[in-house]
């Protein structure tokens, strides 16, 4: 597993209650959900593009986008 998707398992198994950290939403479950998670985030919405331009790079939209994409599937891919 990558150390991303741990941590977002981690994130998502805090923040949910007592009730479902039980044999009925073992810790895979978490993973599960956690990987859900990033492979959602995987294409760049329009203001996360934008948001770009705050840092002054020149660098188009697709090479953005392209160099998001490299690195939502590097969370998601143990190394």
């Amino acid at each position: 597993m990558s150390e991303m998707v741990e941590r977002v398992a981690e994130a998502l198994w805090d923040a949910n209650s007592a009730q479902w950290k039980d044999e009925n939403w073992p810790r895979s479950e978490f993973v599960r959900l956690a990987r859900a998670a990033i492979e959602a985030m995987r294409e760049p919405t329009d203001a996360m593009l934008r948001a770009r331009h705050n840092i002054g790079h020149n660098e188009t939209d697709a090479m953005i986008a392209d160099i998001f994409r490299a690195m939502i599937d590097a969370a998601l891919n143990p190394t």
